[in-house]
């Protein structure tokens, strides 16, 4: 089986069976103990027998490139080897290069093999293992598992899990359980390392913001590990600089697009994640930046390939050949270096030439410039194929593209000028000339360009040479400076596949303002003002369009300042068009978060540059941090600007020609090359101001002659040049590679700086701190707004810091001890969509009843109907003994549903209770809560004591502000007590709500009767029709009252009295129902109706229109309630405990442990109840001690098995089992029966007996989930 190229460590325990130039056949001759076997099997590290090493000039020991579990296996792979790779090298005369010939053929195998995939169970189950775990949210996806060991130790062996989030180990081994969690936004740097002894390269180490490390090791498939997590935590980090930009709308949309923000979005979206493709997408990306290609170009095939050109026959080069959608590319690292960038639609014809190898393929590409270019492709006859096929259908596929591509060539500046010698005035250099340099001759560079595009092509078609950068470090001529920029950066591909797209943004967004045009405008009289153009409407209208266009095109990053003195200097050479799709290209790839909002690309810029300084010249990074010279404060302003407002504007130039052809490694070059040539002087600078006059003065100077040393001759040069000299000669090191290698490793820390900041600025901007400390308040911070990155749409763009329902939800849950956990959170979204579901159903069918057209909303008769016979029932509390209260309370909740568990109803008062809690932090009534409303909120909670608590609670629950509680509030008031108190052990709650429910309804009572009293009793007997009839509802009312107060109190005396005395109340009740009828014979059957228990829904009506409107509790009242009830005294006294801070959303999961010591111990129940239970059916071992243990037990009794005892102790193998019905015979079998269990680990519920608690489902899977 080929594999990618591992380093051979040694070759030891190896023994070589066959050997030639190139390649080493090998068998593993290693002793492995059974321990270790058994290790392998468990941990599925086993190493296969048979390898094949590539033997290499890099390695002593060559590259592992292929293994085979059997001998047979590797014998293929041996003689594919002898039969396509052996007879391919023969023309190679140097090693190096055979080896480079195999590694591209390798690749091409690998690339054409596909992986095994994991089967769909098997990854299922991995999830319900990660889920169970681990306390994440419930949204959270497992991308992808694998085996690995915690911090080099091999008995922390154990799978890691990686979700989009989170990445989370698990081991338990021998008693020793590993449990981590690393929340992906914490991360600041994941490195590949070595292992401890340095003889493994299988280590990834993560350091989080905290400095702490995590390091794994034993990762069999690193490479693999180290994308997927690569990939992740960078996305992450671009969420993060998201949510610390303050401003709430996207800088560049529209005011009149906010309303079709969510469908602007939507479009920026990023591409999903594919973990088996993950190694695809990356050389796409590293395909992509190599030759400067648009975004949706993917790669189709490589191979390796001579280049030669018809027009000099000097030039021929070995390197790689690529073919993708658009574009056939070339590049050749050896020299001479050759770079070539060839769309399909410039292509002309393509021959392909006869040779006598089978493996070298040789075709002639002429281009629309008569130029003919020989590749001459080594590779196996398959690779060869498939590069023909590739190529003649990309061909194919670009025959539209090919007849466009004349009128957009001729536009170019190059062919006007070799054509007709003429440069139509298109940019505004050609009408208002161009800033000219001291010594500059404008000619001759332009003589040697057109000799130059005769040779090797020009525009579309041009093959980049050492002579092609020779010329550009030189200075361009300003005629073609603006078509070549476009050329070295790639953005003249962009420009002819969107062609009117330009025209197209002016027209569709012309009109419209935003956040970016408000700013635009602010700054468009400070471009460039010394240029001439600039100072009038055209060259103002012209910048105004570059980037009005750019900033709606863009809408997320709009406009930054800094922005408007770039494109100023390009419009000078550059037509609009042109100059914005170079700033597109300049803002996304070249320099990505220069001008953002929060400008983080150049802070990372800054601190690489940082750290170059500190290596290359160490003196002078010391001596800034001895005097506390911030190198920022003048290196920012360069990188921001790319040297525009440093050097004199025509040495600028300049620098925008090296910097398009070799990219950012060219302002870091320059930075250190100033540092260096100004050495002297800052070694005695002591402050800012110093350092900044000496650059100052320097820059004035730069066009001065200066005595330069050149290979040891003394030649006079501009100061400029021997600067560009000096910096790219010495500092050449500063790649490309190093640049972005170092952007990465300073990226995460740099935004974790930038988090730290906005959250030190919000603290301080609160209004009212309340008595939080700075602690407690950045604590507080972390939770919101990680409630927020976490219930956030990853297409979020801005920093959006309001808080909605669902998030303050799952806030609720990570700072509270009575929040919901994720399972009731998962619940109730589940019962939500069930709900609605049904709702959808039931409008459909009354549509079809009705026969209309629309759904039809519920009316409102069907939702108060609801309502009041949900009060109806709850109201029954005042009634019924303190046992019948949770009963009622549960049972009034799962009318609809008979079949709902408790957990569905807390879940569901619980959210109602956290709806009206929202509404109270929400004072504004903004529908949303900030920052400042959660400190408000919490800060109440946590320091306003017993009275604030209480005071909270009414109001929670006085929704309508109307000042007083009802009926309903009441219930719903011991709903939400139940809510807050379902996690408490024992009843005491249940009686302490009960209590204050009837206390409430009663004291109600007292007060309604109170004011009955002292109410004057004046009847007007000239009153009308409506009056009469209120007044005999009053009067009914009243007897009624009395009626049910006298059969209250016959109850609560019921217990007491003896049958006769029962006799005597029953007459008596009767004597006071019939005189109760006597008295009012037109409400008696009203008055039988509201005392029959039985009819729910008559006696909601009555409640509606009676007790509801009587009954009214206000906050002093309230308050006597609450206080005179001593355990809700107690828990509103100490209620500010239930928060806590110090929780997060990643809190390791607590008992797992001990869920598997029970496992064990029902496990070992069941295995002794099948030994016991057939002796004890015989009765034959029977002795005097067992009946000594049950004296009043008699022999049926005995053929039971008693609950056993355990006694359990730190570790798992401290459990002793005692059975008072089963003999000892002997520990063997009991060790091999559990032994036996932990190998099977086929474990089903255990017997419900005595106190046992029931496994959870999925405990098969928490010693190894892939068993």
């Amino acid at each position: 089986m080929w594999i990618s190229p591992l380093n051979c460590e040694s070759f030891n325990s190896w023994e070589t069976l066959k050997i030639n130039e190139l390649f080493i056949l090998q068998k593993s001759v290693a002793q492995v103990g059974l321990f270790w076997k058994t290790l392998q099997n468990v941990f599925d590290t086993k190493q296969p027998p048979f390898r094949i090493v590539l033997k290499s000039s890099q390695n002593e020991f060559g590259q592992v490139i292929a293994v085979g579990n059997t001998k047979e296996e590797i014998e293929k792979d041996w003689k594919y080897i002898i039969d396509n790779f052996m007879p391919a090298v023969e023309k190679y005369e140097d090693f190096d290069d055979k080896e480079s010939f195999i590694l591209y053929k390798l690749g091409f195998l690998l690339s054409s093999v596909n992986e095994h995939e994991m089967s769909d169970s098997k990854f299922r189950n991995a999830c319900n293992v990660f889920k169970t775990l681990f306390n994440i949210p419930e949204s959270e996806e497992l991308l992808n598992f694998y085996s690995c060991s915690y911090d080099n130790q091999i008995f922390n062996q154990g799978w890691m899990y990686i979700s989009r989030n989170f990445v989370c180990f698990y081991s338990f081994i021998l008693g020793n359980e590993t449990k981590i969690t690393i929340p992906l936004k914490d991360i600041e740097l994941i490195s590949k390392i070595s292992s401890r002894s340095g003889v493994f390269n299988n280590c990834i180490s993560i350091v989080t913001k905290d400095q702490q490390e995590y390091v794994f090791s034993n990762l069999f498939h690193r490479e693999q590990t180290y994308q997927l997590l690569d990939e992740l935590t960078q996305r992450t980090m671009d969420r993060l600089l998201k949510s610390t930009s303050k401003v709430d709308q996207v800088p560049g949309l529209s005011y009149n697009d906010i309303s079709t923000r969510n469908d602007t979005i939507s479009e920026k979206d990023k591409k999903p994640i594919d973990v088996k493709d993950l190694q695809a997408q990356r050389q796409n990306a590293e395909f992509r930046r190599l030759f400067n290609l648009p975004e949706e170009e993917d790669l189709k095939c490589v191979s390796f390939a001579i280049l030669s050109i018809s027009t000099n026959s000097t030039i021929k080069s070995s390197g790689q050949f690529f073919l993708s959608k658009t574009f056939l590319c070339f590049y050749s690292s050896n020299k001479p270096q050759l770079y070539l960038v060839l769309p399909y639609f410039v292509i002309k014809r393509v021959e392909k030439a006869n040779t006598t190898n089978n493996n070298i393929v040789s075709l002639i590409i002429t281009t629309y410039h008569k130029i003919k270019l020989t590749f001459e492709l080594f590779s196996v006859r398959q690779q060869v194929n498939l590069v023909c096929s590739t190529l003649k259908d990309q061909l194919k596929g670009n025959i539209s593209k090919m007849s466009i591509s004349k009128n957009f060539i001729s536009n170019l500046s190059s062919e006007e000028l070799l054509i007709s010698n003429v440069i139509s005035k298109k940019c505004l250099g050609e009408k208002y000339g161009y800033i000219k340099s001291k010594k500059t001759n404008e000619k001759a560079k332009t003589k040697y360009w057109l000799q130059y595009f005769s040779e090797y092509g020009r525009n579309l078609t041009i093959l980049r040479t050492p002579t092609f950068t020779k010329l550009v470090r030189i200075g361009l001529p300003n005629v073609l400076r603006g078509e070549l920029w476009e050329i070295c950066s790639g953005s003249i591909y962009l420009r002819f596949l969107n062609q009117g797209y330009y025209e197209k943004i002016l027209e569709k967004y012309a009109g419209h303002v935003s956040l970016s045009t408000e700013e635009i405008e602010k700054d468009l009289n400070r471009s460039l003002p010394e240029y001439k153009a600039y100072q009038t409407e055209e060259g103002i209208n012209s910048l105004r369009r570059v980037l009005y266009a750019y900033s709606f095109h863009n809408p997320e990053l709009g406009y930054c300042q800094a922005m408007n003195i770039v494109a100023s200097v390009l419009l000078i050479f550059m037509t609009e068009e042109q100059v914005f799709w170079l700033l597109t290209v300049l803002c996304d790839r070249l320099l990505p978060g220069y001008y953002s909002v929060n400008m983080v690309g150049v802070i990372i810029d800054n601190q690489v540059f940082e750290s170059l300084v500190l290596k290359y010249m160490p003196s002078i990074s010391e001596h800034f941090k001895k005097y506390d010279i911030q190198l920022s404060i003048v290196c920012l302003p360069w990188f921001l600007s790319l040297f525009i407002n440093s050097f004199p504007l025509s040495l600028t130039f300049r620098v925008l020609d090296c910097f398009f052809l070799q990219g950012p490694p060219v302002l870091f070059q320059l930075g250190l090359g100033i540092l260096k040539a100004n050495a002297d002087k800052l070694l005695k600078a002591k402050d800012d101001g110093e350092v900044m006059n000496i650059f100052k003065d320097y820059f004035a100077t730069a066009e001065e002659q200066v005595m330069t040393k050149n290979l040891n001759n003394n030649i006079l040069l501009m100061k400029f040049n021997a600067l560009l000299l000096s910096s790219l000669r010495d500092y050449k090191s500063v790649t490309y590679d190093l640049i972005l290698k170092m952007r990465k490793s300073h990226q995460f820390r740099v935004v974790h700086s930038i988090q730290l900041y906005k959250k030190r600025s919000d603290i301080r901007d609160l209004k009212n701190t309340h008595l939080f400390s700075n602690d407690d308040l950045s604590k507080l911070y972390d939770q919101f707004y990680t409630s927020l990155f976490y219930g956030r749409d990853e297409s979020q763009t801005t920093g959006n810091e309001k808080m909605d329902l669902l998030n303050f939800q799952v806030f609720i849950s990570q700072i509270t001890s009575w929040g919901h956990n994720k399972k009731e959170l998962k619940k109730y979204e589940m019962q939500q969509e069930h709900e609605k579901r049904k709702l959808e159903e039931k409008k459909k069918k009354d549509t079809i009843k009705s026969g209309i057209l629309f759904m039809a909303e519920p009316s409102e008769t069907t939702i108060n109907n609801t309502d009041n016979s949900n009060i109806s029932e709850l109201s029954t509390i005042s009634n019924n003994s303190k046992n019948e209260v949770l009963v009622n309370s549960t049972s009034s909740s799962n009318a609809s549903s008979p079949k709902s568990t408790r957990l569905d109803r807390n879940a569901l008062v619980g959210f109602n209770f956290l709806k009206s809690l929202f509404e109270f932090f929400d004072k504004e009534h903004r529908g949303y809560l900030e920052f400042q409303d959660i400190v408000d909120g919490i800060g109440e909670i946590k320091f306003g004591g017993l009275l604030s608590h209480i005071d909270m609670l009414f109001h929670v629950h006085d929704t309508q502000h109307k000042g007083y509680l009802s009926r309903e509030d009441i219930i719903l008031v011991g709903e939400s007590l139940l809510f807050l108190c379902r996690k408490m052990e024992g009843d005491q709650h249940l009686s302490a709500v009960s209590d204050l429910m009837k206390e409430a309804f009663e004291l109600a009572d007292e007060l309604k009767e109170e004011e009955k009293i002292k109410e004057p009793k004046i009847i007007d007997i000239e009153t009308n029709n409506e009056n009469n009839k209120k007044e005999t509802i009053t009067i009914t009312t009243d007897e009624e009252k009395k009626k049910n107060d006298s059969e209250n109190k016959e109850e609560n005396t019921e217990s007491k009295k003896d049958d006769n005395s029962e006799s005597d109340i029953n007459k008596k009740e009767d004597n006071e129902k019939a005189s109760s009828q006597e008295s009012n014979k037109k409400a008696s059957d009203e008055a039988t109706n509201e005392n029959d228990e039985s009819n729910m829904e008559t006696s909601s009506n009555i409640n509606n229109n009676s007790s509801e409107d009587l009954i009214k509790i206000p906050l002093s009242t309230f308050r006597a309630l609450i206080m005179s009830n001593a355990f809700l005294e107690q828990y509103f006294s100490d209620f500010e405990n239930t928060i806590n801070l110090n929780m997060n959303l990643a809190a390791n999961v607590e008992g797992v442990k001990t869920e598997i010591l029970e496992l064990i111990w029902n496990e070992g129940v069941k295995w002794a109840k099948k030994r016991v239970q057939p002796n004890n059916s015989k009765n034959s071992k029977i002795t005097t001690s067992k009946a000594k243990l049950k004296p009043q037990t008699s022999p049926v009794d005995n053929q039971t098995l008693s609950p056993p005892t355990v006694v359990r102790k730190n570790s798992r193998q401290d459990i002793a089992y005692t059975f008072s019905n089963a003999e000892d015979d002997g520990d063997d079998e009991e060790t091999d029966s559990m032994k036996q269990l932990l190998d099977n680990m086929d474990i089903s519920t255990a017997e419900e007996t005595g106190e046992t608690v029931p496994p959870p489902d999925n405990i098969n899977n928490l010693f190894n989930p892939f068993n």
